[in-house]
């Protein structure tokens, strides 16, 4: 085994313990831990020199912290390329590999933005039935999983707002930009199983 390879092998398994460390992080704000705990504190110095820039790049959408789940998905490229260090050196296939598992990453959460588009158009839809039925419908922007649904949302809603009429009071843009988002995801499906086969 070369230095290189033993340098891979040391760093995957550093990441791995690091992603635990984010883990148990993760777990323990769910349950209010003491604050004075030796462990707690500990764990809440180690990660967030790296959740802290993060948080930033990303601040909490309707009160939810998402920089862990950013960390996690780097966390996984990084140890994605240090397994290919300790494999034998970084040849075209890693880049390749690791050029896969980013286009996974993305294809992933946008598949996520897809359903919460959908959700979305839905509630739209609700909305749109209940006022042609004369009955009362409201969504509630109190709770905080809606919230989130329609702050993340917001953006490319709004853009499409812009440009596309409403159907007798219907807006059809959540689902028009679930529209977009599918070609994009067919784009990025093709493209990966291009690469996984090396073109």
């Amino acid at each position: 085994m070369g230095i290189l390879a033993s340098l891979g092998t040391l760093l995957d398994f550093a990441l791995g313990i690091y992603t635990w460390m984010i883990l148990v992080r993760i777990l323990l704000s769910w349950v209010n831990p003491d604050p004075y705990n030796p462990i707690v504190q500990f764990l809440v110095r180690s990660t967030e020199p790296v959740l802290e820039p993060l948080r930033r790049l990303m601040p909490p959408m309707a009160g939810l912290d998402l920089s862990p789940m950013l960390a996690l998905l780097g966390l996984s490229l990084l140890q994605r390329l240090c397994a290919g260090l300790a494999r034998g050196g970084m040849g075209g296939g890693t880049f390749a590999t690791v050029l896969v598992e980013i286009l996974g990453l993305v294809h992933l959460l946008l598949t996520f933005y897809l359903l919460l588009l959908f959700v979305r158009g839905g509630l739209h839809i609700h909305s749109w039935l209940a006022f042609r039925g004369r009955r009362p419908s409201r969504i509630n922007l109190s709770n905080p999983v809606m919230r989130f649904i329609f702050q993340t949302t917001e953006p490319i809603v709004r853009l499409l707002h812009r440009r596309l009429p409403t159907f007798s009071g219907l807006d059809i843009t959540p689902l028009a930009a679930a529209l977009g988002v599918l070609l994009i995801l067919s784009v990025l499906q093709e493209l990966t199983i291009r690469l996984a086969l090396g073109w």
